[in-house]
C-alpha cells in the first residue's frame, strides 16, 4: 500500500511538471513567456574605448526585444563593423540574458598612404577606418609591412621622439626618416645595433639636429653621413 501511494504521488509530481515546462515551452515559442524576451544586455570588452550604450544602438537590441526575432550572426557582423573590432561572440542564455564579448585590436602603430592615417594592430593588420588625424603618441609606417610590428617598434623606441615615419624597402630592411629631414638607411641584419649607435651619437653630438642629409648604416664597419644640398 505505501510503495502504491508513493507511485502515485510521484506519477502526480511528473505529469504536474511536465505540463508545466510544456506550457513554458509553448509559451516561449509563442513569444509570450517571460523568457521569451532579452531580459537583461551584458557587454564584456577587454577595453574601456567601447561606448556599450553605442554598441546597444549598433546592433539594435534592447530589453523586451522578442529572442525569436534575433540572428546572433547578424549581431555579431553588426559589431565587427565598429571600428577597432578583432573578435565579437554573441551568446543567448536560457534565461533571456544576451551575453556579448568583444576583443579590441591592440592599435601600436599608424599607417600612412599619402592621403589617410590608419591604425596598426601588432600583427600588421589595417583597420580600415581612418583616423581624423595623425595620432602623434605612435610610430607612422609608409609601405609594405612585415607579419609583426613589434620588433622593429622596440628596436626604434628611444628614437621615437625623432622619427617622422618609417618604410620598408624591398621587403628586407628599414628606412628612418626624421622629423629634421634626415634618412638613415638601416641594415639589414641586426638592425637594433645600428639603431643604438645612432642614439648614442645623438645623445652625446645632436646627431639627428645636425645638417645632414642621410646616415647610411648598412655598411656595419663605418658610418656614411651626406649633409643636406
Amino acid at each position: 500500500m505505501k510503495k502504491s501511494l508513493f507511485f502515485w504521488l510521484y506519477f502526480v509530481a511528473s505529469i504536474i511538471l511536465a505540463i508545466y515546462f510544456a506550457s513554458r515551452i509553448i509559451m516561449n515559442l509563442m513569444g509570450r513567456g517571460p523568457v521569451s524576451h532579452v531580459n537583461n544586455i551584458q557587454i564584456i570588452s577587454d577595453s574601456k574605448e567601447f561606448d556599450h550604450t553605442s554598441i546597444k544602438m549598433a546592433i539594435g537590441i534592447t530589453r523586451g526585444t522578442n529572442v525569436r526575432s534575433l540572428d546572433l550572426n547578424s549581431i555579431n557582423r553588426h559589431i565587427m563593423a565598429i571600428p577597432g573590432t578583432e573578435k565579437s561572440a554573441t551568446r543567448l542564455l536560457p534565461n533571456g540574458n544576451l551575453i556579448i564579448k568583444i576583443k579590441k585590436y591592440n592599435i601600436v602603430a599608424t599607417l600612412y598612404d599619402g592621403l589617410s592615417y590608419y591604425p596598426l594592430s601588432a600583427n600588421g593588420k589595417k583597420i580600415d577606418t581612418p583616423l581624423e588625424q595623425r595620432n602623434e603618441n605612435t610610430l607612422v609606417f609608409q609601405g609594405d609591412l612585415p607579419d609583426d610590428l613589434t620588433e622593429i617598434i622596440n628596436n626604434v623606441s628611444v628614437l621615437s621622439n625623432d622619427i617622422d615615419y618609417l618604410a620598408m624597402v624591398e621587403s628586407r630592411r628599414w628606412n628612418i626618416y626624421t622629423k629634421n629631414g634626415i634618412v638613415i638607411y638601416l641594415p639589414e641584419d641586426n638592425p637594433s645595433v645600428a639603431i643604438n649607435k645612432i642614439n648614442m651619437l645623438n645623445q652625446t653630438h645632436k646627431l639627428l639636429s645636425r645638417n645632414i642629409g642621410i646616415i647610411d648604416m648598412r655598411d656595419t664597419a663605418r658610418i656614411l653621413v651626406q649633409t643636406k644640398k
